[in-house]
């Protein structure tokens, strides 16, 4: 293969946003520059913080070796989807026309971040006259319709897989973030299998390492003073993670004084936390990402939450940061999701059917009382981060992936 490429990269999100799909790219991005340093890495992303819209990064600038273009992104509110169709809009409009303005771009690599971003590719794509690839970090409209935002038999849903079904035919290859979700797409779009793949995310545990081996951990400091056994969820409190099996479960144990429950980020599901919040529990915001070894470290058990029939369309990102932390966790979800069946293969925590509180009570009770299994548990966890879901393996992925489109 001929070197000198330019590889354009289209998220709606990029460093120093904290959003999984942004820290994903953000750390994957500089390990393909090394990889390939023949290539030149830009990617196109929006200009607001994904936390907090009033921040505004530069439109221009290079970190890591990676090139970043900015275009400007309308405020708008999460929970609004009107306005939230709107920003997506504006971003698609303006990133087709950052690309198509580069002075070389020699293949494109889009996300589902935002949900119909692979459009932007094609749309690019074929202004340069080049191939493109779609990444489904989350599969759309099939997702939507899950979440009860669109209705699977509507003329809007018909139309938007008609449309996600041409660009997925298009694109030089698709690859999604985890193995039920390229089923799906194979069983659910008339695509060619042999475009199809799977790379998983990928994670790198030098993120959750304490920047010395004495560093003392002020946030677990500050929420569990008295050193109690902490069961932790932490991230997006999006509608795709329910909390009804983890209140329960948080109530029935409220009569042991040594368990806290921590939750710990924001989404839609927050203000319900807030309102139901147990006395055993706590509601933290988010922490910044050059602590989140602190968040981790603090926890004993970490929980993941995902809606049942959200199996084979998306997959949390959290499970890689519990898996390199070494913690015990607890899946609560469908037991055909690939975190379910990596928990069970591996013995590195257990899973539990939403909204078996019993279940859960019981399997959190099981760990707690026996501090050596639940090491162990995260050992193992973190041997399977270690074999096969680092972020340098994903990286590698997937500059095989760009060589193969591009030879």
């Amino acid at each position: 293969m001929s070197g000198g490429r330019h590889i354009l990269f289209v998220n709606e999100f990029y460093h120093p946003d904290i959003c999984a799909s942004a820290a994903v790219l953000s750390d994957r991005l500089p390990r393909i520059r090394r990889l390939r340093p023949d290539w030149t890495i830009h990617v196109i992303a929006g200009n607001r913080a994904w936390d907090n819209a009033s921040v505004v990064y530069p439109s221009d600038e290079t970190h890591e070796g990676v090139h970043i273009i900015r275009v400007a992104r309308p405020v708008v509110r999460r929970r609004s989807l009107i306005q939230r169709a709107v920003g997506f809009a504006a971003f698609q409009h303006r990133a087709v026309r950052a690309g198509c303005a580069m002075d070389r771009v020699d293949c494109v690599i889009a996300t589902t971040a935002p949900p119909q971003g692979a459009a932007i590719a094609r749309k690019i794509a074929r202004a340069r006259r080049c191939p493109y690839i779609y990444c489904v970090l989350d599969l759309y409209p099939d997702l939507a319709a899950t979440l009860g935002k669109v209705r699977d038999n509507s003329f809007l849903y018909r139309r938007w897989l008609k449309t996600d079904t041409r660009v997925m035919r298009e694109a030089a290859r698709v690859i999604s973030i985890a193995e039920e979700m390229t089923k799906r797409i194979a069983r659910t779009r008339d695509v060619p299998n042999e475009t199809l793949g799977t790379i998983h995310d990928g994670f790198d545990p030098m993120r959750i390492a304490p920047p010395a081996p004495d560093a003392p951990n002020r946030f677990a400091a500050e929420h569990n003073p008295d050193g109690r056994f902490v069961v932790q969820y932490a991230g997006n409190m999006g509608l795709s993670h329910p909390f009804d099996s983890i209140l329960e479960a948080a109530i029935r144990l409220g009569g042991h004084q040594d368990i806290q429950f921590q939750f710990i980020g924001d989404g839609p599901h927050r203000r319900m936390i807030e309102e139901r919040l147990p006395s055993n529990a706590r509601l933290i915001d988010y922490v910044p990402a050059d602590r989140l070894w602190e968040v981790l470290h603090a926890a004993n058990l970490c929980l993941i939450s995902q809606q049942v029939d959200m199996f084979d369309k998306a997959l949390p990102y959290k499970v890689y940061g519990i898996l390199a932390a070494a913690k015990p966790a607890i899946f609560i979800g469908n037991e055909r999701s690939e975190i379910a069946r990596w928990l069970a293969e591996h013995d590195a925590g257990r899973a539990v059917p939403q909204g078996d509180a019993d279940a859960l009570v019981e399997a959190i009770k099981a760990i707690k009382g026996d501090a050596t299994s639940a090491a162990e548990m995260g050992q193992r966890g973190r041997a399977l981060l270690d074999a096969k879901l680092l972020a340098r393996q994903s990286a590698e992925s997937w500059v095989e992936e760009i060589e193969r489109v591009m030879d």
